[in-house]
């Protein structure tokens, strides 16, 4: 407690000696005890005089102790023989000559008592006490609630006050912090007005004196029975599938002397504050993200219907409605909780996981993992190109080749939203005859050119072996009819009618290779040209 809650109370109480230098001598502070609340910091005021001839050279504080004689001190100017209690906690503010004001920090329900100052001076006999001194009381602050039903319960649209207090202290000219669930909030006087209180009130409450934690109440909950200001939803958890659109349907109620003064939704915000909103009335704090995709259907009234468009995959989660009237406002929780999911084709046929032929049986369904689709009507595209069909399945039975393709599906009208493309191949019965009957000709072809380039490789080296013989034996008769005229030039010991080969010897004419004829020579007497083997 400062000095602001003992100055209201300044009642000097001034303590005289007996005979003629008792108006010399005296200690003055507040007759009425000062009050402090646990925490908080108090100042004692306090002033002395004496004797002008005098010098003062100590001064002390004691608690409960009239001529401080215990030798234990709150305060000593020589800083000696002080309470551990005190140390670090207490300080003299005053002086050697009149002022002697005690400033006790932090106070606790132990530094309750009575507080007296003592001084000693140049004389021996120059001492002084401050008695009776002065009461300091301790107390909590402390929340109390009161209605107007008295003890019963609170139910919405009652009245009630929270006021912070004290059993002993007079308050009156502080300021004090208020904490809804340990918030601060923004009110700084003793009492709370809730007129009507409402359900979004209810909490644990506690308060202190501003700028002072350690002076924090006990913690008292407000519980506020629901009842008047409601919010219902339709359904609590929807399927959406993206790029479709979303109804979020909801009723609220309010007390008829009420007028509703705004309306919002918000997304994922468990509060309602928005940060930002999916939709304001007063258009304020929207988030781009739904910035003309949300749109409110519902009025001042009962309806908080809300629409989205384009439903992205960002848009899963929690939707909650809130309200505020004139006096209440209102958070439906728990919210719609949105769930985004993808279409997609899956292909079923009886053949499993072959080939698909011509005459199988196939279905191609257009769904999702989660959503139910079943009320739904679709679009069907073959190759980019819209069918006519509108039912979730597609059914084949039996197929045929002109089915091939590439299939996707959409909700009916949401092209925005199509799904994955399903290929579909057909193998076609008049198609494989076809290709065998290909493949075969190509085979028989294939076998008729390589007996044609067979046969004519072997005609060709036929042809070339022939010339290469008879280039030979062109080459064997030219040396031998020059070698014939060269014998006869020289000798003409050779006459018409005898004619008579020369003896060469054992010579040998070998190997003589024109392309692949060996040819070999022996004795002129008798000329043998000999076709060896290959």
């Amino acid at each position: 407690m400062g000095l602001q809650y003992a100055l209201n109370f300044w009642i000097l109480a001034v303590v005289f000696l007996p005979g003629p230098l008792g108006s010399e001598w005296g200690v003055e502070y507040s007759i009425n005890p000062l009050c402090a609340i646990r925490g908080s910091t108090v100042v004692i005021p306090c002033s002395y005089k004496h004797p002008a001839s005098l010098r003062v050279e100590t001064v002390m504080w004691c608690l409960d102790d009239e001529i401080c004689d215990k030798m234990l001190y709150v305060s000593h100017s020589s800083n000696t023989n002080i309470s551990a209690e005190y140390r670090g906690r207490a300080e003299y503010l005053g002086n050697k000559e009149k002022n002697c004001t005690l400033q006790i920090k932090n106070i606790t329900h132990k530094h309750a008592g009575v507080y007296t100052f003592r001084f000693t001076t140049n004389e021996k006999t120059g001492k002084w006490s401050g008695k009776p001194g002065t009461t300091l009381k301790v107390d909590e602050l402390k929340v109390v609630m009161t209605s107007q039903k008295g003890g019963k319960g609170i139910s919405e649209e009652d009245s009630m006050n929270l006021t912070c207090g004290t059993d002993s202290c007079s308050l009156s000219q502080s300021e004090f912090t208020w904490f809804k669930d340990d918030q601060t909030l923004p009110e700084t006087q003793s009492t709370l007005h809730f007129r009507p209180a409402c359900k979004y009130h209810s909490a644990n409450y506690s308060c202190g004196l501003k700028g002072n934690r350690q002076t924090v109440s006990e913690v008292v909950n407000f519980s506020i029975e629901d009842g008047a200001w409601t919010v219902r939803y339709t359904e609590r958890n929807l399927c959406a599938v993206r790029g479709s659109t979303v109804l979020i349907q909801c009723e609220y109620e309010y007390p008829e002397p009420y007028k509703v003064d705004s309306r919002m939704w918000s997304h994922n915000d468990v509060d309602c504050t928005g940060n930002p909103y999916v939709y304001h009335s007063n258009n304020t704090n929207i988030s781009a993200e739904y910035t003309g995709r949300a749109e409110f259907l519902g009025n001042n009234m009962r309806n908080c219907t809300l629409q989205i468009k384009n439903i992205r995959e960002t848009d899963a989660g929690e939707y909650r409605f809130r309200f505020i009237t004139n006096g209440c406002e209102k958070c439906g929780g728990p919210g719609v909780t949105l769930q985004v999911d993808e279409l997609k084709v899956v292909m079923t046929s009886s053949t499993a996981n072959g080939a698909i032929r011509e005459g199988d049986t196939v279905n191609l369904t257009c769904r999702t993992d989660s959503c139910s689709l079943s009320q739904s009507e679709f679009s069907w595209y073959k190759d980019n190109q819209t069918l006519p069909e509108t039912q979730s399945t597609l059914h084949f039975s039996p197929i045929s080749y002109h089915h091939t393709g590439k299939y996707s599906c959409a909700l009916n009208g949401r092209k925005v939203a199509v799904s994955n493309e399903v290929n579909i191949i057909v193998e076609s019965h008049f198609n494989r005859i076809i290709i065998i009957t290909v493949v075969g000709i190509l085979l028989v072809v294939l076998t008729g050119a390589v007996v044609i380039i067979i046969f004519m490789k072997r005609r060709e080296d036929k042809d070339l072996r022939s010339d290469s013989e008879t280039q030979a034996e062109s080459a064997i008769y030219a040396n031998f009819m020059d070698s014939s005229r060269e014998k006869s030039g020289t000798s003409n010991r050779y006459s018409e009618e005898s004619c008579e080969l020369p003896d060469y010897g054992n010579v040998n004419i070998q190997e003589q290779v024109y392309g692949n004829v060996n040819i070999e020579l022996t004795e002129y007497e008798n000329v043998n040209i000999k076709e060896m083997a290959e």
